[in-house]
């Protein structure tokens, strides 16, 4: 059995890109406006796209707020510790069909892809990450349709709001392409 497990970890590692540190630097920059938490809500409000949220402190915002994100993508950990009490719970309903997936830090699997794609072709989905999602954002933005409203957290920032067009794809695909196979 421990022979199995092995190779299916090996498997796993051989679809993924790693993030490569000179990139760090890059992604810190955020793709669309840095909002506070009142700001956010009062520009959700005004949406007419996809709202597809991306982290456990802003979609929980979000929700908190009732406004219904259509995708949310979360690991149940905000800054490298577990959520508990509301947010967990919170999280925990809003139900839309959760599919769990795998993805380590500092990494993009084949695994969130699929699941990130599938979510966006219905329009719908939940998807919760075991490991991190932190780069998952970077996904969602490289499939997104136009007009599509993407949020992700910025540590002690805030919330990073961006309206999907060419110009943040061609980014975030540049971006992808420059992680390590």
């Amino acid at each position: 059995m421990e022979y199995v497990t092995y190779i299916l970890i090996l498997l796993l590692y051989l679809f993924m890109r790693k993030l490569p540190e000179s990139l760090r630097l890059e992604l810190r920059r955020p793709f669309g406006r840095v909002l506070n938490n009142k700001q956010l809500i009062s520009e959700l409000g005004k949406r007419k796209g996809i709202l597809i949220s991306v982290g456990d402190e802003c979609s929980y915002d979000i929700i908190k707020a009732g406004i219904m994100p259509d995708i949310v993508v979360y690991d149940l950990r905000i800054k490298r510790k577990d959520v508990i009490g509301d947010i967990r719970d919170v999280l925990s309903r809003f139900d839309d069909g959760e599919v769990i997936v795998h993805n380590p830090p500092s990494v993009i699997m084949d695994e969130l892809v699929a699941s990130v794609k599938d979510a966006l072709e219905k329009g719908a989905g939940k998807i919760l990450v075991n490991g991190e999602e932190d780069l998952a954002a970077l996904v969602v933005m490289m499939y997104a349709p136009d007009g599509a409203l993407v949020v992700y957290g910025q540590p002690d920032e805030g919330a990073v709001l961006v309206e999907m067009n060419d110009e943040v794809r061609e980014r975030a695909v540049r971006s992808f392409e420059s992680m390590e196979e």
